[in-house]
């Protein structure tokens, strides 16, 4: 039973120097042709037994790409054929990713009277050195603009993206990025080290010695002051990068992180039904032919079964503040977590990375700084 749906809208009007995500320039024309093909795919999803969960689905997100580059009329027919085809729950979480660069109010408006109830702005940095070194297509001044848009437009609860670990990013800069965000009063706040990742313009660029960055010991202190600021302004942390007020959790996030059935349309998107992950396949031409044929646009897919998902699941589950539950654990896969995985995990447990209270499993403190290899030993 589906739990969240996600709409992969891979269209962007640059593409950032950092993004491996699955998205093309130049190619917004193809939004209606795309928009439709999108439609179809859900309903041919159903038609081969997709069902959403009892009392529909919880949460609905739009991600990219930048899909608030698509017209209000587009989004809001792709939120009508989610409901018709498979039921949003009364309080199901509707989101959309929003470009700061691609948002004004007459759109912003339009998505919240049709029903959108959510959306998540990537804001990155306040300096308009750094947006512009990582090839955003805003600067700070748009972020302000679009954040008011949305207030504007009936919004409560608003997400914003920052990065940390920029090239040449000082500590100051950080703090400052920190602050301008927060004077916005989110309801949620994600933000993450900058990775770099292959295929990307900044991978090329630190291959040839001209991107330099912080030190890790640098990124683990500005981590550490984005967590002293999140506290201090009442946003709880949930997730290693994720913090909220209370209520304001990412539904969707946590579908993922909760192992739950999500199924993804669009090309590229990812889906998790019954145990079985599959990508749709990844060029929108292609993708948009497989579906007119009626084909199901897979290009590939794996069952994790026994040890493999159970290592999977609880990567996932401790990325939580919350952790791991032994007792549900064992309950949900009929095996002991302890004895499965203990011995992997001893040595960071030796080093303070992880702790075990009333029967639940966490990474500390330590342990979400060094979370990569908690998983490593898992993995």
């Amino acid at each position: 039973m589906i739990a969240g749906l996600y709409l992969h809208i891979p269209f962007c009007e640059r593409r950032c120097h950092y993004c491996d995500f699955n998205t093309y320039e130049g190619m917004t024309g193809l939004a209606p042709d795309y928009c439709i093909g999108l439609e179809r795919d859900l309903a041919q999803s159903v038609a081969r037994g997709a069902r959403s969960q009892a009392g529909g689905l919880q949460s609905l997100y739009l991600g990219g790409g930048t899909p608030s580059l698509l017209e209000p009329a587009q989004l809001l027919g792709l939120l009508d054929a989610a409901q018709r085809h498979l039921g949003l729950a009364p309080d199901a979480e509707v989101t959309l990713e929003v470009n700061p660069g691609t948002a004004d109010q007459r759109k912003l408006t339009a998505l919240r009277k049709g029903g959108f109830n959510r959306v998540s702005f990537g804001f990155q940095a306040a300096q308009d050195r750094h947006l512009q070194a990582l090839g955003r297509i805003h600067d700070a001044k748009q972020s302000d603009a679009a954040w008011d848009a949305a207030r504007a437009a009936g919004f409560d609860n608003m997400s914003l993206d920052l990065m940390f670990g920029l090239s040449t990013q000082t500590q100051e800069e950080w703090r400052e990025s920190l602050a301008w965000a927060l004077a916005r009063s989110p309801e949620h706040v994600s933000f993450y080290g900058l990775t770099i990742e292959p295929g990307t313009r900044f991978h090329h660029w630190r291959g040839q010695g001209s991107l330099p960055l912080p030190d890790d010991e640098a990124q683990a202190a500005m981590y550490e002051q984005g967590l002293e600021a999140m506290a201090g302004a009442g946003l709880e942390q949930y997730e290693i990068s994720n913090f909220a007020r209370p209520g304001r959790q990412a539904r969707h996030n946590r579908l993922y992180w909760f192992n739950q059935d999500t199924l993804g349309l669009g090309a590229g998107a990812w889906s998790f039904v019954d145990g079985r992950r599959s990508g749709r396949i990844k060029q929108p031409q292609a993708y948009l032919a497989a579906v007119a044929e009626g084909r199901e646009p897979v290009a590939e897919a794996e069952r994790l079964e026994g040890r493999a998902a159970r290592a999977e699941a609880a990567t996932l589950a401790l990325r939580m503040n919350q952790g791991l539950d032994l007792g549900a654990w064992k309950e949900r896969h009929g095996e002991d977590f302890e004895a499965e995985f203990g011995p992997a995990l001893g040595p960071v447990f030796k080093a303070g990375c992880l702790s075990q209270e009333a029967g639940r499993l966490a990474l500390t403190a330590k342990g979400r700084l060094l979370a990569n290899e908690v998983f490593e030993r898992l993995l």
